[in-house]
């Protein structure tokens, strides 16, 4: 049979669909390579739609079946990488040389991140809210000295934050009380720009109306 480390990495590829736990446990202790399969895994799910949900339910299956449940070193890996990736593309982001073109691929690539961290929250392989809360009041522009919310966030934040929040969807919503605070918010800078798409506003209300009425 193939080695467990093949398996583990086609898995975060898209290339095969199950795998024996005992394999999965027997790759992912091996803490080399469980740093190159998650970068493969995020890079794969960011830069292609179609991987975010299988990476996310993989990344799920190894965190299930390595000491019951508790973060290994796998998930702790894609965290952080999850976290580099969101720090970079809002550093590009806020760069005013970048081109059409440039700017439509960071915004994507964000796009496809913020999305991949959701379901990576809806597949239990990071658990509880403290990464969403940090996403959300990062692009949303929450001051964690004040404690207020801070200035105007830039259109291709809002997106992220829709795209995040769309993602979790309702149970994120019924199961925190902070939900409500990010749609205040959302309602707030929808109303204070008006230079924003029509796409941008009409998602900020269509998300807003489905979580009121929760």
């Amino acid at each position: 049979s193939s080695h467990p480390r093949v398996f583990v990495l086609a898995i975060a590829m898209g290339l095969v669909e199950n795998m024996e736990i005992e394999q999965c446990r027997e790759a992912d202790e091996v803490p080399s390579f469980a740093e190159m399969s998650a970068s493969s895994c995020l890079s794969k799910a960011i830069s292609n739609t179609r991987f975010i949900e299988p990476c996310a339910k993989h990344a799920a299956a190894v965190r299930e079946h390595s000491d019951h449940g508790d973060p290994c070193e796998f998930v702790c890996e894609l965290a952080t990488g999850c976290q580099n990736e969101f720090e970079s593309v809002l550093s590009s982001m806020e760069m005013d040389v970048l081109d059409e073109v440039r700017a439509m691929a960071e915004m994507r690539r964000l796009i496809n991140l913020v999305v991949f961290i959701g379901h990576l929250y809806r597949q239990r392989a990071i658990r509880g809210n403290s990464i969403i809360h940090r996403v959300l009041n990062t692009l949303l522009g929450w001051d964690q000295n004040q404690r207020r919310w801070h200035g105007q966030p830039q259109e291709y934040e809002v997106n992220g934050a829709l795209a995040l929040l769309s993602t979790v969807g309702s149970d994120y919503a019924c199961k925190t009380q902070g939900s409500r605070v990010y749609l205040s918010r959302l309602k707030s800078v929808k109303k204070a720009d008006r230079s924003w798409s029509e796409t941008t506003h009409s998602e900020i209300a269509a998300l807003v109306h489905t979580w009121e009425q929760e």
